[in-house]
């Protein structure tokens, strides 16, 4: 059966991130992370790959907000699921080491032991997990997961766990010396073809006088021919065939057990994510941090965020940094400048971070947002320089950014902090007025932090469209407050502000 909690049926991912490391790195998402998985290595990865592969599609990250707002609801049996279905998964990495270890395991009758086994560990873990689904039908709402759990029970109704107990009875026989019964016919080069198996019967069980039996029936049937069983070659095409029909029941079996292990798989992957972002909530909202679903926008470069903070900052501190509210409709570029350590990096990542867990169905942190869908989301901020000296820090931002722009699209975001620092401003200047220009000529909306005063004030003088400028705050004292507001781009250096902090009298 089809698993379509985290998708909607006919959704298709799109690569809407493909400098996935970059935007782990930049984005500092790692605390994110950690704090859904809880130490948990599965769980961190499968967040980390639905993070890193945000969607671009609106009808599938509303069927997902939905699916994680009833999740949450319901955490009680979102942890209960999780933790059934990776205790079979414990149980049956268990059972395939074992296995390995063990000796002659690619004679067929090992290998029927061995799909045995599985399918008795693959029982008892569907076994479990519909007691708990039903017990979860009952308390869930109508909607997403209510429509999986009646499916599921559907699927593997009454009629489907008494066939597999007749599976399992079936292969307990053979476990047990039974015989198994087959049929078919000479291909060719004298070859059995066609091999079908008729009966999976009971072990015979011995009786007394069993060979006087033998041997009186053996006298009445003067017509019947007996071949010795002990010529060696008859021995040997015996085994032969013998192990033909345990390899075709291992296989039928195999199959079966794969298919079972395939939705086991699925739904751990997918319940995987609900249990971190559930994870990642109760974290939250235990430490009273706003969080919201953003409201998902058809039209195009829209991102409005009210109170939204850094949530990674939020989460190693302990505390909700300085929040932030900006409206952006039809906005392309973001030009934040300012004095240094004054929230600018902070803001920036407080964005991408918003955009990408909206992007992936997930709640964000902010008091409200609205946001649009964008085609591609990158990131470009500063690196250290090349271990290798093959190249400098320039050289190596152009490169990066050549790479990115070929792979944007109109409809991007793009969050570039501090590029083009590392020459001259004059220099620098040009490359940025060239390159921002261009990019929003290309409908990509860029966000620029930069301490380019330059090209900064030509762009607010020469009034940029579809432009929006902003600065770090100061109070009354020339103080930092680390909050980004609307207003004319000023100096980025803070040599005045440590004069006055630590010089002036």
């Amino acid at each position: 059966m089809k698993v379509n909690l985290l998708n909607c049926e006919d959704y298709v991912n799109s690569d809407v991130m493909p400098f996935k490391i970059d935007v782990l790195e930049d984005l500092n998402l790692n605390p994110i992370l950690e704090t859904m998985s809880k130490n948990d290595k599965y769980v961190y990865q499968a967040c980390r790959n639905i993070m890193l592969s945000p969607s671009g599609d609106r009808k599938n990250i509303l069927h997902r907000q939905k699916a994680l707002q009833e999740a949450i609801d319901n955490k009680k049996y979102i942890f209960q699921l999780y933790v059934t279905i990776s205790e079979t998964f414990t149980d049956l990495a268990n059972l395939r080491e074992r296995m390995k270890k063990g000796a002659n395991s690619a004679l067929p009758a090992v290998r029927v032991l061995n799909s045995i086994d599985t399918l008795n560990m693959l029982f008892l873990g569907l076994e479990n997990l519909k007691k708990l689904i039903i017990d979860a039908n009952n308390h869930f709402e109508p909607g997403i997961f209510r429509d999986f759990f009646e499916s599921f029970l559907r699927e593997y109704d009454d009629a489907f766990i008494e066939m597999m107990q007749e599976k399992r009875e079936a292969l307990r026989q053979i476990q047990q010396g039974g015989e198994v019964r087959i049929s078919g016919k000479i291909g060719r080069g004298m070859k059995c073809d066609r091999l079908l198996v008729n009966e999976i019967s009971k072990a015979a069980v011995k009786r007394k006088f069993e060979k006087l039996d033998a041997l009186f029936g053996t006298r009445l049937k003067k017509n019947e021919v007996r071949i010795s069983y002990e010529n060696v070659r008859l021995h040997q095409d015996c085994l032969d065939l013998q192990n033909t029909a345990l390899l075709h029941v291992a296989s039928c079996f195999d199959d079966f057990n794969k298919e079972i292990s395939r939705l086991f798989d699925t739904l751990r992957a997918q319940i995987a994510f609900f249990y971190g972002c559930c994870n990642l909530h109760t974290h939250m909202a235990g430490m009273a941090f706003r969080l919201c679903f953003p409201q998902i926008e058809e039209r195009y470069h829209a991102i409005e965020p009210e109170c939204l903070y850094d949530l990674p900052l939020a989460i190693t501190q302990l505390k909700r940094p300085m929040d932030n509210s900006f409206s952006g409709d039809d906005t392309l570029l973001y030009l934040i400048t300012g004095v240094n350590r004054g929230g600018k990096t902070s803001f920036l990542r407080s964005v991408g971070i918003a955009q990408v867990m909206a992007q992936c169905g997930m709640f964000v942190p902010c008091k409200s947002m609205k946001t649009s869908i964008f085609r591609g989301i990158f990131t470009h901020f500063v690196r250290n320089e090349d271990e290798t000296l093959n190249s400098g820090r320039l050289e190596e931002e152009l490169s990066r950014l050549n790479h990115m722009v070929d792979a944007m699209n109109p409809g991007s975001l793009l969050l570039m902090n501090e590029s083009f620092a590392t020459t001259s401003e004059k220099e620098g200047a040009a490359m940025a007025d060239d390159i921002i220009r261009a990019l929003t000529e290309s409908q990509v909306t860029v966000f620029f932090v930069t301490h380019i005063y330059a090209f900064a004030k030509k762009a607010f003088a020469e009034k940029y469209p579809r432009t929006k400028f902003f600065e770090t705050e100061q109070n009354e004292r020339n103080e930092r407050t680390f909050r980004i507001i609307e207003g004319e781009p000023t100096q980025t250096g803070y040599a005045m502000e440590m004069y006055r902090k630590h010089m002036a009298f």
